[in-house]
């Protein structure tokens, strides 16, 4: 694992960006500061003339998005797919047309198990995953809040070239730091699932915010949790300790205190929940692994129950 530096060969990197999510748009806020060529690809084009940026300072920004139709993209080489999970391939899917071999896809969502689906659709395509702690929050259409600071972490998926490496690499690592480069991004990935797997299924479900999962009458099923987990990922071949799950948890809930969970937004209004990206992952591993789950597989059965309801 690597600390990338803020220095880049590229002077205008052409960057797509799917969407413009709270992650999404805060990426392309970074990207105009580094003086990055970026777009953003909607589905539908709608009078969007400025947007107000709050940065962690404080201090407030406007800029214009660039923004087009995912359907006519302009050039680029480089693309970020921070999106819901169940989106990612119909998305790519959707550009498929667009992408040449030598454009680098960037994953960058909740939960596990979308870049199976993408490598088998893409085989030549450069590929990476990516996640990130970093906080945005979109209050509306035309304002966008850093809400924290945190660390993001990258990962090839399978063999790429020097070159290619050479050229993305920092354009990456300058747009979210602290930047890591893993040579096997999964266990970054299972400690950010894990989280979710906590976090999400149950303030969703209780319908708090995630600070309240603090309180003692959770704790139990946070231990619970994190002992299925830490299971799973250790007959996964990654070793990892319940207590040091437990304890990634519980800063996160301390850190997001205020926020409600993105799982527990979706149910509220109804929407399509990454339940089966995230706890559905787990369980279906655990299946594989021969290596029970029931806590898990209770939480995933009674998210997919309430979204069914709504």
């Amino acid at each position: 694992m690597q600390n990338m530096q803020n220095n880049t060969p590229w002077p205008a990197p052409k960057v797509a960006i799917v969407g413009q999510g709270a992650i999404g748009s805060l990426i392309g806020f970074k990207c105009q500061k580094l003086g990055y060529e970026v777009q953003h690809l909607v589905r539908r084009q709608r009078q969007q003339s400025y947007c107000t940026v709050t940065d962690l300072a404080g201090k407030t920004h406007h800029l214009t998005p660039n923004t087009g139709l995912i359907t006519q993209p302009q050039q680029f080489d480089l693309l970020l797919v921070p999106v819901k999970a169940y989106q990612v391939l119909p998305v790519l899917r959707q550009l498929q047309s667009f992408i040449t071999p030598q454009q680098v896809i960037v994953l960058l969502h909740n939960g596990m198990g979308t870049t199976e689906q993408v490598k088998e659709s893409f085989p030549n395509n450069p590929l990476i995953a990516a996640t990130t702690s970093y906080g945005a929050l979109k209050p509306d259409a035309n304002t966008l809040i850093e809400t924290g600071k945190g660390h993001t972490h990258f990962g090839w998926l399978g063999q790429v070239d020097t070159a290619t490496k050479q050229a993305i690499e920092p354009v990456l690592s300058a747009l979210l730091p602290p930047s890591y480069w893993h040579q096997d991004i999964n266990l970054a990935l299972w400690k950010k699932l894990a989280i979710n797997a906590v976090i999400n299924p149950l303030s969703a479900i209780h319908n708090v915010r995630n600070g309240e999962l603090a309180d003692h009458q959770y704790q139990r099923d946070i231990s619970t949790l994190c002992d299925e987990i830490a299971k799973v990922m250790t007959a996964q071949g990654y070793s990892i300790s319940s207590a040091e799950l437990n304890k990634n948890a519980q800063q996160v809930i301390a850190a997001t205190a205020n926020n409600y969970s993105s799982m527990h937004q979706d149910l509220k209004f109804n929407r399509k929940s990454e339940i089966e990206f995230i706890t559905g992952y787990v369980c279906a591993k655990a299946n594989e692994l021969n290596c029970p789950v029931p806590f898990n597989q209770r939480l995933l059965e009674q998210v997919t129950r309430l979204e069914s309801v709504n």
